[in-house]
This record gives structure tokens, C-alpha cells and sequence, in this order.
């Protein structure tokens, strides 16, 4: 008998999850679940029936016992294994689903002959907890499918001509690195609140780099920032599609799939190498020539650790592919390596320019690097505590960025265009019933806060300002290094409500920029009249 049970229960464990993260998961971001799933349920079943020597009702049935016991392991036992103070590895219930999967395993043995039926009531539960994710996963893309159509590409690539219009010149272009440190904020704030005295600026100073003194992002969470840097504008064009709904993340997705600084540089010859962290909207993209994230991403690896592998990998021994299935060490692994891969990329002679941009994942959480790049155990990370942690993640982006730096800018290597950013600032200590507009302008400041650095070769930098924002980043850097004539956007900085209400825009910079005294830019744009300082006309 086919074990179409054990078929049908892996794909359902898939979807459940989906369904539960439909704002940002798409059916292609779980097909290698999907398609694990099905392995799996065979590889079982081949092995039931070798042992038994019986394609029956029995070894359908017992097929599934194990695919359930393997694949909803978290889920049946976490009650337990919080109970038996096993919390993070799952390691502590592990054996009760050993011995729980056993037992039953035996009834079925002894009851084969009567499993017929019982094997048709778990295809029927199995075809109910599949269809019903499902369901709801295709009701989700079929009312909000449309929303991605809000970023047309192909149109907004013609609405600026000068993506289109290639080189000037013959000569190579330059390379381009693109850093993003997610989450390092500006020197203000970490001396401020974190008591840093930041040194990484007078490093890259020395360096011939332009380091941004009063720098702040343009939105508040990653997608949004990043989607506007490479936009090379605001996100209007979401904001005002009345597709474009709620808490909805697919249209950002859109926009970080396709974007106009990639059309730009290809339109002048370049290839183009993404380094991603595990989160959906760099872990790869369709427009790069290599993708290098180097790990699982956030929907696969969530998905493993749910499943029987995660306290399996807790009990093998320590080694590069089981510990990526632990989140903190799969994150240690990750970083380390794409550093040492991007370093090697301007050893060797490459026939075209290359576009590299690299989204690293520190001081983002978890915090489980120390200064010198060691990777904490759960234990000691959470002994240490988050703004320890943070604090010391500062340090080792420093040590990143000093590694990486002197590496591109070594003696002999055609120097590259070097952009080196944050993407948001850390989440301040807050109630966060509080919506954003109405939350404190120091908390916007700590959260809008960001280290912005430029190198580019002959160290012109008439186009930057003291306030830049990354906006403007490659309007300066295209205007600068190719000639074009892209102009200048306002500087600007938006909050939008909460998490719920993604699109729901309001410009936050006076409030934030004004009310800041110590900030070199609010001498600009809030000048003192009558004793009360009002916004300057930008």
C-alpha cells in the first residue's frame, strides 16, 4: 500500500508554517521544505518496508508514526520539554519521542491486519491539515497578489533615464563594495547610550573615507530602508497604491528583487555578487550573477527547528553543517565566511566590473558574537545580556570593518568604491504600544541613528553632506564616479505606526532632527528665532 499518510502529513507541517508567516513568505520560499518533506516521507517508508518486508496497510501506517513524530516534533513535545527544563535544544523530550514513536510502532506491528482503516482515517486527517493551510495561503496571494504590481520594475527602470544611458567612456569602472553593519548606530548615540567612545571613525578617516557625522536611515525597519537605498527615492510609490496594504511585505520584496541601483550598474557592464543574511529580503536575489548567503534561510531553518533535526543536531558532535541548524551558530558561521570570500574577490583579475553588496547581520541579534568574532554558547550569550552583547558586537563590526577595508585597499588592487552603512539603529527600551509618530524623539533618534561612510576613489566628495542620508547614496556616488546628473532628494526620515501598519508614512525629521541640540544638523535646519527653534526650509 502507498503511504500516502506520511505523503500528505509532511507538505501540511510545511504549510502550517506558511500560513502562519504569509505577510513575508511565498509558496517559492518553501519548495526545498516541501520537496524535504516528500524525501523524507519515502526514505521512511522504504525503510519500514525493508525491515518488514511488506508493503501494507501496516507499514503505511507506521511510515507516518515515524514522518509525524519527526516532523511535528516540537510541536507534540514542547509542553514536555519545558516541563523537563529542556527549553532551547528540545534535547530533554527527545527520547520520549523515541520511546512514544516505538510503542506505537509496535501496536501497529501486532495490529497490521487491522490497519487498513486506520490508515484511510489518517490520510483523511492529513488531507484536511494540508488543504487547510493551504487554503488560506491562496486566499492570502489572491487578494493581495496585486499589491506587487505597485513596483513595476520595468517602469520605474524608464522613469530615470539614466539607468539606461550606460558609460561615457570606454575606461573600466570602478568596483563597488556595499556594506550593511544592521543595526550600528551613529557615534552620537553609542557614546550616548551605550557609553562606546567609537573609534571605527577615525580608522576610516585615516583611510581617505568620508564618515557622515550626523547620518540618520530614512525608515525605521531593514526592508524599507534598503528598498529606498537601492530605489534611490522614497517609497511613495508603495505608500500611495491602494493595493498596497496593512503589514504586507511582498511589494518591499518586489522592490529589493529588481532594483534600479542593480539596472543602473548593469546597464555599464557589471556583475553583480550578493552576500545575504538568512532573512527573506537579501538571503538571494534573482538579479545577482552569485548569490553566497552561505546558510539555511529564515523560513527553512525555522522549519528544521520545529522537526525531530534540531535536538538531533544538539547531540552530534560539533561540525559546520549541525550547528547551522542552531540559529546562533549558523549566524557565527555565516558572517566569518562571506567576509573571507568578499576579501578574495579583488585578488584576481575579473574581466568586468563587479557590484558586491553584502547585508551583515551585526550587531543585529542575537548577540552571541564576542569582540574578537567567538561564538557564544545560548548559555553564555543570555548570562552576558542583550546591551553587553550589543556593546560587544560593536566591536567586532570594528574589526570587520578594519579587516575588510584594508583588504579592498590593499597596495597593488584598483581601488573600489566603498560604501559602508547601517540600515536602522537598535530598538530603544520602550513601550511599544506606543505608536512610532507618537513615540519620544529620543527613541526615534536611537532608532533612526546610523554609521554611513563613503569611499571613492580620489576622494571627491563635493556631493556629500554632513547629514546625508542613504537615500542619497548612490545619487552622489552615480553623479560622482559616472557623471550622471541625478540630483539630491531631501533628507528626510519617516516612522510609519507599528508593525501592523507598514505603509502608513509620516516624516518624523524635524521632530527628531529639532529637538536634538548636540546635533550638528539641527543648527542647519532648525535655526533659533526668538528663542524657539523652528524648522528651517529645506
Amino acid at each position: 500500500m502507498f503511504p500516502l499518510a506520511a505523503l500528505l502529513f509532511g507538505p501540511a507541517s510545511v504549510l502550517e508554517l506558511m500560513s502562519r508567516n504569509l505577510i513575508q513568505v511565498s509558496f517559492g520560499d518553501i519548495v526545498p521544505a516541501l520537496i524535504g518533506t516528500l524525501v523524507l516521507a519515502l526514505l521512511v517508508w522504504a525503510a519500514v518496508v525493508a525491515l518488514r518486508r511488506r508493503r501494507d496497510a501496516a507499514s503505511a501506517v507506521i511510515a507516518c508514526i515515524w514522518v509525524v513524530v519527526i516532523l511535528y516534533h516540537t510541536e507534540m513535545f514542547r509542553l514536555l520539554n519545558d516541563a523537563l527544563d529542556g527549553k532551547y535544544s528540545m534535547v530533554r523530550a527527545f527520547p520520549f519521542a523515541l520511546a512514544a514513536a516505538a510503542i506505537l510502532t509496535l501496536i501497529a506491528a501486532r495490529l497490521a491486519r487491522f490497519l487498513g482503516p486506520v490508515h484511510a482515517v489518517l490520510i483523511g486527517i492529513a488531507a484536511v491539515m494540508l488543504v487547510t493551510p493551504t487554503w488560506k495561503a491562496v486566499a492570502y496571494a489572491w487578494r493581495n497578489d496585486n499589491a506587487q504590481a505597485a513596483y513595476d520594475a520595468d517602469a520605474e527602470a524608464a522613469a530615470m533615464p539614466q539607468i539606461a544611458a550606460g558609460s561615457a567612456d570606454g575606461a573600466r569602472s570602478p568596483d563597488i563594495y556595499h556594506f550593511i553593519f544592521d543595526r550600528y548606530a551613529s557615534a552620537e548615540i553609542l557614546e550616548r547610550h551605550f557609553g562606546i567612545e567609537e573609534r571605527i571613525g577615525d580608522f576610516l578617516t585615516e583611510r581617505g573615507f568620508y564618515v557622515v557625522p550626523d547620518s540618520h536611515s530614512n525608515y525605521l525597519k531593514t526592508g524599507h530602508s534598503l528598498a529606498s537605498t537601492f530605489y534611490m527615492d522614497y517609497l511613495d510609490v508603495l505608500a500611495d497604491d491602494p493595493r498596497v496594504k496593512a503589514d504586507n511585505w511582498h511589494p518591499i520584496f518586489a522592490m529589493l528583487d529588481d532594483t534600479r541601483v542593480v539596472r543602473f550598474l548593469r546597464a555599464r557592464g557589471y556583475d553583480f555578487l550578493q552576500f545575504g543574511s538568512w532573512w527573506v529580503g537579501t538571503f538571494s536575489s534573482p538579479t545577482a550573477d552569485e548569490n553566497h548567503p552561505l546558510g539555511f534561510s529564515e523560513f527553512n531553518l525555522q522549519y528544521l527547528r520545529r522537526t525531530m533535526a534540531l535536538p538531533v543536531s544538539q547531540l552530534l558532535p560539533r561540525a559546520n553543517f549541525t550547528m547551522r541548524l542552531d540559529w546562533d551558530n549558523g549566524q557565527c558561521q555565516r558572517v566569518a565566511r562571506q567576509i573571507e570570500q568578499i576579501k578574495a574577490i579583488g585578488a584576481r583579475e575579473r574581466d568586468r566590473p563587479v557590484y558586491v553588496f553584502a547585508h551583515i547581520l551585526v550587531p543585529h541579534g542575537p548577540e552571541v558574537f564576542t569582540t574578537d568574532g567567538r561564538c557564544l554558547t545560548n548559555a553564555e550569550a543570555r548570562k552576558r545580556g542583550e546591551r553587553q552583547g550589543y556593546i560587544d558586537q560593536i566591536a567586532y563590526a570594528n574589526n570587520i570593518i578594519e579587516d575588510v577595508v584594508t583588504a579592498l585597499q590593499e597596495e597593488g588592487r584598483p581601488a573600489p568604491v566603498i560604501l559602508i552603512q547601517a540600515d536602522e539603529g537598535p530598538f530603544p527600551v520602550r513601550d511599544y504600544k506606543v505608536e512610532w509618530q507618537d513615540a519620544p524623539a529620543e527613541e526615534l533618534r536611537i532608532k533612526t541613528g546610523i554609521l554611513n561612510t563613503f569611499y571613492i576613489p580620489g576622494e571627491d566628495y563635493h556631493l556629500l553632506r554632513d547629514d546625508i542620508t542613504p537615500v542619497n547614496s548612490y545619487r552622489a556616488v552615480f553623479d560622482t564616479i559616472f557623471g550622471t546628473d541625478l540630483g539630491q532628494l531631501p533628507d528626510r526620515i519617516y516612522t510609519f505606526p507599528n508593525d501592523r501598519r507598514i505603509y502608513e508614512f509620516e516624516d518624523m525629521t524635524e521632530s527628531i532632527l529639532c529637538e536634538d541640540l548636540e546635533s550638528p544638523a539641527s543648527l542647519d535646519r532648525c535655526p533659533t528665532v526668538s528663542g524657539a527653534l523652528v524648522p528651517a526650509p529645506h
